[in-house]
């Protein structure tokens, strides 16, 4: 007979023995800003603790050692990273005077990550020697070009992203109580914005099908029309949504979209020395600044930045392109910022409002003043406001004054501390991670597919969402009944006035 230790250890090979047969073989594929490879990054880690297999597709000339330190990866392009950055400093020296439009950034960043991507036919021939049975694909409502990769391998596909359109999910749209991306309106909508909302749904999306211009992905898909990629959005067996109603709006949602908004946060490691007692020494405490990998502070906004934090008793981490250390004002190239909003003496962070940045700060309870620069950024700045865990402003009304006015309210009034940390206990109650969530959907539809997740009309059109044809045809129908009546009523009358001038001859 079997001992009961060697039963028990015949039980676990087993178990692990069972986890390796059904282990997946995933692909991801993410965008090149080290905020996107984390988030994928995030669940990766999640899946291969579960034994799975996965590897990133990213651009030749990337530096994932912050980001994605962990996952192996294919590579793409040619200076890559080179040529977007290139595009992409043009458009955000104009975001940062307050002269960029949404479109402008739209068509630049399209242009800056998809035009490396689908002429490398070299990557993709990799790609096919691996034999992925899944893939996990960055995707922006303005930006397809990634969803061609697992369209070109014929593997199924989780999409994830910040911000997931409803024509692309197939999710039901509510223009009454669900703000488009490009407006700043709150679920409190007056007539007037509704109506407004309503009509930027629908342009939104014809705009992004067919007034930004189009590339040349022939070459990776060969006859694939445009149409067709847009609609691939479609295709995919479930989206992870970087959002949570703790930070946003509530809304109407399907089962086959997940939110799993704070995918890079996470619990705080130990400071570095020389700032941990910067942190320790401040008195007033400190706030942070950080605007991310592309802001650029041009000399009149980092002076006026500068003048204002010289006036302010609190210590200043900024996180710049330069090393030095300049009164109550030290500057610094790298920033852990997650670790060090988790620093008691953190007051407040002033930032642009990205997605992984607001997480954190939820999670640290640490209020925020926001200055967008680009797509979700507006909406996102939106949010804080409207929850009063923040304030924010346009870059292109940035004064002394203004700046000077937003810290010391947001450090002035308690209310939005005490928002921020009420929000944090309700996101931090959750039995399960932002990435635990995601990981254990992605191993659903592995497993058992997407189909009965999603509604059969997912391809309806945004009027067909919006109702519009129904609306019509009860306009049209109204207006028929009415002629009716109305046609009735004179009939009527003229047969009346007949019998009487009949009676009166």
């Amino acid at each position: 007979m079997f001992s009961f230790p060697f039963c028990i250890f015949l039980a676990i090979c087993s178990l692990y023995c069972q986890q390796q047969v059904h282990a997946a073989k995933i692909l991801a594929i993410a965008m090149p800003p080290h905020s996107h490879v984390a988030e994928s990054n995030a669940v990766a880690v999640e899946l291969m603790k579960r034994g799975h297999q996965v590897k990133f597709y990213l651009p030749d000339d990337l530096d994932t050692s912050k980001c994605a330190p962990d996952i192996p990866s294919i590579r793409y392009g040619q200076n890559t990273m080179y040529h977007a950055i290139k595009i992409l400093d043009k458009i955000m020296e104009l975001a940062s005077e307050g002269r960029n439009s949404r479109f402008r950034f739209m068509q630049a960043a399209r242009k800056a990550v998809c035009t490396q991507l689908v002429n490398d036919t070299t990557g993709l021939s990799k790609l096919r020697q691996e034999n992925f049975d899944f893939a996990i694909v960055d995707y922006l409502y303005f930006i397809k070009c990634y969803l061609l990769i697992p369209y070109n391998l014929s593997i199924p596909f989780a999409g994830i992203s910040s911000v997931i359109m409803p024509l692309d999910d197939g999710q039901p749209i509510s223009t009454s109580v669900s703000p488009s991306v490009m407006t700043l309106y709150t679920p409190n909508m007056a007539y007037h914005e509704r109506v407004i909302n309503t009509v930027t749904h629908i342009m939104t999306n014809i705009a992004t099908y067919y007034f930004l211009e189009a590339y040349d992905y022939s070459k990776i898909a060969p006859g694939l029309s445009w149409r067709e990629l847009q609609e691939l959005s479609k295709k995919a067996e479930i989206y992870l949504e970087n959002s949570d109603v703790v930070l946003g709006y509530p809304k109407l949602l399907m089962q086959n979209l997940i939110q799993v908004g704070g995918l890079t946060v996470k619990p705080p490691k130990p400071l570095p020395k020389n700032i941990q007692k910067f942190f320790d020494e401040a008195k007033h405490g400190v706030i942070i600044v950080s605007f991310g990998s592309t802001f650029k502070f041009n000399d009149n906004l980092k002076n006026i930045f500068m003048s204002v934090f010289q006036k302010l008793k609190q210590k200043i981490f900024w996180k710049a392109d330069e090393e030095k250390e300049i009164g109550n004002v030290l500057m610094t190239k790298w920033l852990p910022q997650n670790d060090a909003l988790a620093h008691p003496n953190t007051k407040l962070i002033i930032y642009h409002c990205g997605n992984n940045g607001m997480f954190e700060s939820l999670y640290h309870g640490v209020p925020l003043i926001c200055v967008p620069q680009e797509v979700d950024q507006f909406t996102n700045s939106r949010k804080l406001e409207y929850l009063k865990i923040g304030r924010f402003f346009d870059i292109a009304d940035l004064t002394e004054e203004l700046l000077q006015e937003c810290i010391l309210d947001v450090l002035g009034d308690p209310k939005y501390t005490s928002n921020i940390k009420h929000l944090s206990e309700i996101y931090q109650s959750r039995p399960e991670t932002a990435a635990e969530r995601a990981a254990s959907a992605i191993e659903h539809v592995i497993k058992y597919g997407g189909k009965h997740l999603r509604l059969d009309q997912v391809d309806l059109s945004t009027f067909q969402l919006l109702a519009v044809d129904v609306w019509f045809t009860i306009f049209v129908l109204l207006i028929v009944f009415m002629k009716i009546i109305i046609f009735i009523f004179v009939f009527c009358k003229r047969f009346v006035q007949s019998k009487i001038k009949i009676k009166q001859n």
